[in-house]
């Protein structure tokens, strides 16, 4: 397909507000596309160069792109940036109309990731030339595209799961989105998912699996009104601590090369690089060069070829033992001054599952058999620690086991189905979470997306912010919905870093994929891309927010640097919690 050709259906999706249409217009799409540029295309489409998980960035700002189109062009390109709002937009209008782009959607692909992978001194100059190159051998409606693909604000308003449904849809069966979906889960690498349909049907899936180096999507806790309610859903309950640190995903494969040596550091002197070691969060980015102490103790105590584990890594105190709270130990996550940061806030990694050994996956396995399985590979040490579990039939004991996680200062319990195999992605009953806060009015803390935020006034003039909008997803239209304004109870330095993470993703107008009313308009938007943890004594029915709820009292409890927004509370969860909260689930 010629680039020119993608880039209209890129407009088509653009411009169609109804999910429907778009989940057709992707199905058209790649019906079009031949089998080997499949991958490509789709991820252009959703705004990266590969699958999130081993995604390349262009680390290109927008006064860079500025001074390219001003260069090209001649025009007054920062008055028409003010005037429009997108860059994209800018390149269409200034750029001709009228050049003969025969560039395949493979040739503009590869001169992409050939813009990203400059490294090194003067790499800054090299990718502006080559980028110029680009785009003045482009169609002004492909320049558009190709510069909003380089600015990271593609934002055509859909995810991997409209173009799962997409899928579906060209293999002649809705209900075959839920087995693309589960793949999906289990291998988040929907370009590949969507070529192996196009060469093979639907039994194309069937050549992907699980694999270390390809990170798992997390299987999640469901929420409940209290223990109670716990037990009632899980008669014989399983119970781990809940501790307040960060999920980390490890693998390891010690017959599989680490590659071009982007994944294991240098840990192991000579056998550095040997083998592959890599680390993921839960929203799928690698973290591998964070946890060097980690990475290393990990290929002394784990006693296998090839693992993936699922476990919460928490930094704690040298001196006394002592747990940090998340914010501290969310610290280690820097780019710069690890191996200072790995001795000031030392972590326990506490491995609570897994979900591959030696060459197979163990997801179908009960999470007993899983259990069992952890503690023969994984020898004792100071690092990787397995969680400690009981189980039990008895609810007084359940509770003296939530008493025993309060007094060593942990968050809570997680209460899990024993006989339950791991499912990733997915939000059920089989595992339950049982915190503190569950003894307050509103059952737990709700994960928002930041919307955007409100200027200060007086005390908080200096700021620059007075308060913010946040809101959460409506799943089955994927669109954010705005479920509270919050105004008082953060610090002065919570104020200051607030507002510079949003900063970071300051847009001109309201995202397709966000419903705000006017009367709670922020003064300035912000792209739904930061999470936050906000506390609140209740959940009341709303006029005014979009999501028909609203959260009373609401304050800011930390920063979720560790989820991606599509791991944030939905609306569906919003009205499970209300409906508890009134007594009538």
């Amino acid at each position: 397909m010629k680039f020119k050709e993608f880039a209209t259906y890129l407009e088509r999706l653009e411009t169609t507000p109804k999910r429907l249409e778009i989940t057709d217009i992707i199905g058209e799409l790649i019906r079009k596309l031949g089998h080997e540029e499949t991958p490509q295309a789709v991820y252009l489409s959703l705004g990266y160069l590969k699958a999130p998980f081993e995604n390349r960035v262009f680390n290109m700002a927008d006064r860079q792109v500025v001074k390219i189109l001003q260069a090209l062009t001649g025009e007054n390109v920062p008055v028409l940036y003010a005037e429009l709002g997108d860059l994209g937009s800018v390149a269409k209008t200034v750029l001709s109309k009228n050049i003969d782009n025969k560039y395949s959607v493979i040739e503009v692909y590869d001169k992409l990731m050939e813009i990203a992978c400059v490294e090194g001194s003067g790499s800054v100059e090299l990718k502006m030339k080559k980028t110029m190159t680009l785009l003045n051998s482009v169609d002004s409606l492909s320049a558009k595209f190709i510069t909003r693909i380089i600015l990271g604000t593609v934002r055509l308003g859909f995810t991997e799961l409209t173009v799962v449904s997409a899928l579906a849809l060209i293999s002649g069966d809705k209900k075959l989105a839920e087995k693309i979906e589960r793949v999906y889960n289990e291998h988040p690498d929907i370009g590949l998912i969507a070529q192996r349909i196009k060469e093979d049907g639907i039994k194309g899936l069937n050549k992907i699996d699980i694999e270390p180096g390809v990170p798992v999507l997390s299987q999640k806790c469901q929420r409940v009104s209290g223990m109670e309610e716990a037990f009632k859903r899980i008669p014989n309950v399983w119970a781990e601590f809940k501790f307040d640190g960060t999920r980390v995903q490890l693998h390891m494969d010690r017959n599989k090369k680490a590659g071009d040596g982007a994944g294991t550091p240098d840990l192991f002197g000579e056998s550095a690089n040997k083998f592959l070691m890599k680390t993921y969060t839960r929203n799928l980015e690698e973290t591998t060069h964070q946890y060097p102490d980690l990475l290393e103790a990990a290929n002394k105590q784990i006693k296998a070829d090839s693992v993936i584990l699922d476990g919460e890594a928490i930094g704690f105190n040298k001196e006394t033992g002592a747990f940090l709270p998340f914010q501290e130990t969310i610290q280690r996550k820097r780019k710069h001054g690890v191996t200072e940061a790995a001795k000031n806030i030392p972590l326990k990694y506490f491995v609570f599952d897994i979900l591959y050994l030696n060459g197979k996956s163990t997801t179908e396995l009960p999470l007993r058999e899983r259990k069992k399985i952890l503690k023969k590979i994984v020898a004792a040490g100071d690092t990787v620690v397995v969680d400690e579990d009981m189980e039990t039939e008895s609810f007084e004991k359940l509770v003296e086991y939530f008493e025993i996680a309060k007094e060593k200062g942990l968050e809570g319990l997680i209460v899990k189905n024993p006989d339950d195999n791991y499912q990733a992605g997915a939000r059920s009953y089989s595992w339950i979470k049982l915190k503190k806060a569950d003894e307050k009015l509103l059952a737990d803390s709700v994960d928002c997306v930041l919307l955007g935020y409100y200027h200060g006034k007086g005390v908080r003039s200096k700021f620059g912010i007075g308060g913010f909008l946040v809101g959460v997803m409506d799943k089955d239209n994927e669109v954010f919905k705005t479920v509270t304004k919050v105004g008082t109870g953060l610090t002065d330095e919570e104020w200051v870093k607030i507002k510079k993470l949003a900063d970071k993703f300051k847009i001109k107008s309201v995202p397709k994929n966000v419903l705000i009313e006017k009367s709670l308009m922020p003064d300035v938007l912000i792209e739904p891309r930061i999470v936050l943890e906000i506390g609140a004594d209740e959940i009341s029915v709303s006029q005014n927010h979009t999501s028909g709820y609203a959260l009373r009292f609401p304050r800011l409890i930390k920063f979720r640097e560790d989820k991606n927004p599509t791991e944030a509370t939905n609306l569906k969860e919003i009205e499970l919690l209300f409906k508890k909260q009134r007594g009538r689930v």
